[in-house]
C-alpha cells in the first residue's frame, strides 16, 4: 500500500509502471484499495450531452459533442421516463456552456419540471454555466451533484485547446460546490499534451475538494473536423496506469470511464482499480447504427435512447461482477458528503 504518498514517489511509481512488469503490482495495489473502499460492485448510470446549447466561442480544439439548440423538454422528459422504467436510478444532465449570460434560470426550470415527472437522481454538467447562488438552488432541489470538469489543469494547455473557455472559472465552480456542501464530479482528458509530472500534480490539486466524489476519466480521440483531428489517439495503457495512480491519491473517490472509451476499455480499466460505476443507457439525437445486444427506443424529434447494458455485460463476461442498477450510498460511504 502507499500511505502518505507525496507526488514525488507518485511521479516515480508512474514512470515505473510504463514497464508493463511493475504496472501489475500498481494495478494490484490500486484494485485492493477500490475493493476495500467500494467492493467489487459495478452499477449502471445513464446520461445525455447536448441538453443545452454550447455558446463557448472559438469551439473547443477537439470538440464534436456540441449542439446550439436546447433539447426539447417534452422529449427530454419522455426519455426519462423510459429510462427510469428500465431500473436505471441516476441521470447526467450534460452540456453546453455559456460563460456569458449563463443557463441559471433554464437550468432551474429544467430541474424542477423534471422532479414533477420523474425519481431520478440527476447530476448536472454544465460547466461554469451558474452563479454561486444557483449552486445552492440546486442544491435544495435535491441534486446528487455538479461536475466542473477541468479536463486538463495546466493553463498553457487548457488555453491551447479550450481557448474559449476558462479553467479559472471550472476551478472556481469546484470551490462553490465545497463552500454549499454539494458534492461534485470533475472529469481529467488525457491525450491533450500533459507530462505524466502534469498529471499526477492534477490528481494532488484535487485531493483538496473534500466534495468530491467521482473523477472521471476520457481518452482523446481525434475527430475530422476539428483543430486536433491529427492528433494521436491516448493509449488505452495511459488510460489504465492514471486511473491506478488516481485510485492511490484520491482513494475515497469514483474512478469511472468517460467519453472517448470504448466498451473495450472497461476490462483494463476494472483491472487498475476503477470503479464502480458504469453509463449503461444514454439519450442520443442521432439514431445509432445497428448492433448486437443493443436496445434502441425512439422518443421523438429525432431522439433516441440506447441501452447498451447487454453488450458492456458481454465484455464483462468471465470476470465475475456484479452489475446493478441499484446506487451505491456514497453519504454512509463518506460522511464528509
Amino acid at each position: 500500500m502507499y500511505p502518505n504518498l507525496t507526488r514525488e514517489q507518485a511521479l516515480l511509481i508512474l514512470q515505473s509502471a510504463r514497464n508493463p512488469d511493475k504496472a501489475y503490482d500498481l494495478f494490484a495495489q490500486a484494485a485492493e484499495v477500490r475493493d476495500k473502499v467500494f467492493g467489487k460492485r459495478l452499477w449502471w448510470s445513464s446520461g445525455s450531452g447536448g441538453i443545452f446549447p454550447c455558446l463557448v466561442k472559438p469551439r473547443c480544439s477537439y470538440c464534436t459533442y456540441y449542439t446550439e439548440k436546447l433539447f426539447p423538454t417534452d422529449v427530454l422528459l419522455t426519455g426519462l421516463e423510459l429510462i427510469e422504467s428500465l431500473g436505471i436510478q441516476q441521470f447526467h444532465i450534460s452540456g453546453g456552456t455559456d460563460l456569458d449570460e449563463g443557463y441559471d434560470e433554464q437550468l432551474l426550470e429544467l430541474v424542477q419540471t423534471i422532479k414533477t415527472r420523474s425519481g431520478l437522481k440527476l447530476e448536472i454538467n454544465l460547466g461554469p454555466s451558474f452563479r454561486q447562488e444557483t449552486v445552492l438552488e440546486l442544491k435544495k432541489l435535491g441534486i446528487d451533484s455538479v461536475t466542473s470538469s477541468l479536463e486538463c489543469n495546466t493553463p498553457a494547455i487548457f488555453a491551447a485547446s479550450k481557448p474559449g473557455d476558462s479553467l479559472e472559472r471550472r476551478r472556481e465552480l469546484l470551490h462553490y460546490c465545497e463552500e454549499a456542501d454539494m458534492p461534485s464530479r470533475s472529469m481529467m482528458l488525457l491525450g491533450l499534451g500533459e507530462t505524466d509530472q502534469e498529471r499526477i500534480e492534477h490528481l494532488f490539486y484535487l485531493q483538496q475538494f473534500k466534495k468530491l466524489y467521482q473523477l472521471r476519466l476520457s481518452r482523446f480521440m481525434p475527430f475530422p473536423g476539428t483543430l486536433y483531428k491529427d492528433r494521436s489517439r491516448c493509449s488505452p495503457w495511459d488510460t489504465a496506469l492514471i486511473t491506478a495512480m488516481a485510485r492511490l491519491i484520491l482513494p475515497n473517490l469514483e474512478i469511472s470511464l468517460a467519453a472517448g472509451n470504448s466498451n473495450d476499455d472497461i476490462p483494463l480499466w476494472y483491472l487498475a482499480g476503477g470503479g464502480n460505476q458504469l453509463l449503461g443507457v444514454s439519450i442520443t439525437k442521432k439514431e445509432p447504427p445497428a448492433a448486437p445486444d443493443v436496445d434502441v427506443y425512439a422518443i421523438g424529434e429525432g431522439a433516441y435512447v440506447v441501452d447498451k447494458r447487454k453488450q458492456v455485460a458481454r465484455v464483462l463476461e468471465g470476470m465475475n461482477l456484479e452489475v446493478t442498477c441499484e446506487m451505491p450510498d456514497y453519504r454512509a460511504l463518506h460522511p464528509q458528503l
